[in-house]
């Protein structure tokens, strides 16, 4: 028999109250989806009542929605931050890592490259089943798919006002597409991939920065900005300090309660190109005197660490840092020897960006903030870290644990709440990730899929380019390792011995290959071709055009699908 999680609960004092057993619900889900067996719904009846005077069943705790302050890196290194004892000067970072009830992630995973991880951090939804396969080209009409919700239309029901920052780079052929039709109030940013620090000139030849003032609004709200000569960093810091100012300015303390902010921030750095003012770069000239790429790469970084401590100290100015809960996240690992190099490492981590190794695809993810304490999500006092398997496709569902919203349900999620894991690390809530797969644009390969499962990893075919440790972090060589990239069959490593992924157990384990194996197979079932145009090229784009800043990106397609609005 089972009992759908739409039914009505009952309290173990016999009152109806769906919220006395909404967190057990969510774990229920993420193991059984909507069906939860009813045994385990009377399991969940007891544990709420016994959790009725804990800290998580208490009512002030459920009905407090934080501050959200959510921070995209672009292919950081997992080896760069100060944390990792890198060199690089990132204070800020460090100091959120070492507030009380701040939580690092161990065992953090993302994909191989920024718009499949965008689309999974937005959606909760692995790409396989959103059909964004690659990073899109500016010329390309796919996107998230608009049926999808995302995390900011999720948390606007959950009556946040919701603001982005940066980089979007989950598609703009059509209006619809753009952050202010996917839940954001507005946008300051570029659309693509990437483009120049300075000019804001795209790879593909336009300019890309606006501003969208208005949600849903499209054309007669967006506004070309001129920041030419200005750093993005700074622009990015610059901006999201304003709307910080503007909503404290415009909200009283109650309606700040009533009304919390979701601040998006999507850094360009530290993607390439290399640059930065000279100022930051001139701090690692003794660093590393003969690697100018690395003295670059890690002003970048120290530049971008500057932008969130400036962004902590606005929202302490602006009395709202009591109630903020951080979020970091990289979009994947640092690339390392192709697929737009710049000086990361990810060591002793192997492999990187485009790749399915460990150093492509697990990063840095921690969150922080003074909220922690108050969720309830760490109680210990001082930092931890989490061992726990941990997927971005898991924010959107732990989100909505944490502000007590339940995801809508017109596409089934992938992501599992860590609401309960982040309270206490011995509650697991997944025991496998799909790593993803990734193409190579020099060879048009695609490598992987591949999936772990406990400590095993499993890569089928090829492991994808990179293949190669960096030749950034100390001395180590930038020489291709034995065992990747013609391997054309299995490939299986033990992850709590061989982080590196050195030795291929595939032989000595063929049990375990073959169990991986199917539920690779599992995924397959459920898998959604790439969108059309989301490799290279789109035949009905005319690219660029002109406006006072010369030729500009902008949306172009006609007759756009129909708006998805989300009640």
């Amino acid at each position: 028999m089972y009992l759908t999680s739409g039914s009505t609960l009952f309290k173990a004092d016999g009152s109806n109250d769906r919220n006395s057993v909404f967190h057990f619900m969510s774990a229920m889900r993420s193991c059984f989806g909507s069906r939860v067996p009813f045994p385990l719904l009377l399991g969940a009846l007891w544990c709420s009542k016994s959790l009725a005077g804990s800290h998580v069943g208490d009512k002030s705790v459920r009905t407090y929605k934080p501050h959200i302050f959510l921070v995209v890196m672009d292919d950081l290194g997992s080896n760069d931050l100060d944390f990792h004892q890198s060199n690089i000067s990132t204070p800020h970072c460090d100091s959120l890592l070492g507030m009380n009830g701040a939580i690092y992630l161990d065992n953090y995973y993302v994909l191989p490259s920024c718009s499949p991880t965008r689309s999974a951090l937005f959606s909760g939804r692995y790409p396989l089943h959103t059909g964004i396969h690659h990073w899109l080209p500016a010329s390309s009409t796919a996107g998230l798919p608009l049926e999808d919700e995302t995390i900011a239309d999720m948390l606007q029901r959950a009556n946040y006002t919701t603001h982005a920052i940066g980089k979007w780079h989950l598609g703009f052929s059509q209006w619809e597409q753009t952050p202010t039709f996917r839940g954001f109030d507005s946008f300051y940013g570029f659309y693509s991939g990437g483009e120049d620090y300075f000019s804001h000139v795209a790879a593909s030849q336009g300019y890309d920065m606006r501003h969208d003032q208005h949600p849903r609004c499209g054309p007669k709200c967006t506004r070309i900005v001129n920041e030419t000569g200005n750093y993005s960093t700074h622009v990015f810091t610059r901006e999201a300090i304003r709307v910080i100012e503007e909503y404290s300015s415009s909200m009283t303390i109650e309606n700040r309660q009533n009304r919390p902010l979701f601040l998006y921030l999507a850094f360009q750095a530290v993607h390439n190109p290399d640059q930065v003012p000279e100022h930051y770069k001139e701090q690692y000239s003794s660093s590393w005197p003969d690697n100018p790429r690395r003295q670059t790469y890690a002003g970048m970084l120290t530049a971008a660490d500057e932008g969130i401590g400036n962004v902590t100290h606005a929202l302490e100015t602006a009395g709202l840092w009591d109630d903020t809960l951080v979020i970091f996240t990289t979009d994947n690992g640092g690339p390392t020897a192709t697929c737009a190099v710049q000086g990361s490492s990810n060591y002793p981590k192997r492999g990187g960006k485009c790749s399915v190794w460990e150093g492509g695809t697990r990063g840095d993810g921690f969150v922080s903030g003074l909220a922690v304490e108050k969720l309830g999500l760490n109680t210990d006092g001082g930092p931890r870290r989490l061992p726990n398997l941990f997927h971005v496709v898991d924010w959107l569902p732990t989100l909505a644990d944490i502000v007590n919203v339940v995801p809508a349900a017109n596409k089934p999620l992938d992501g599992k709440s860590q609401w309960l894991a982040l309270m206490d690390d011995k509650v697991s809530v997944r025991d496998e990730v799909f790593v993803g797969y990734t193409h190579n644009d020099e060879t048009n390969e695609w490598y992987g899929p591949a999936l772990r499962y406990q400590n095993w990893k499993l890569v089928q075919g090829s492991s994808g380019g990179p293949d190669q440790y960096d030749q950034h972090a100390r001395g180590n060589p930038d020489d291709p390792q034995e065992g990747g990239i013609a391997n054309t069959t299995y490939l299986l490593y033990d992850l709590e011995t061989d982080r590196e992924e050195l030795q291929n157990l595939a032989t000595l384990y063929p049990n375990v290959v073959e169990n991986l194996r199917q539920k690779l197979q599992e995924y397959q079932q459920t898998y959604t071709p790439p969108q059309p145009s989301s490799t290279f090229g789109c035949p009905s784009c005319p690219g660029p055009v002109k406006t006072f800043m010369g030729p500009t990106w902008m949306p172009w397609c006609k007759g756009s699908s129909q708006i998805v609005v989300h009640e």
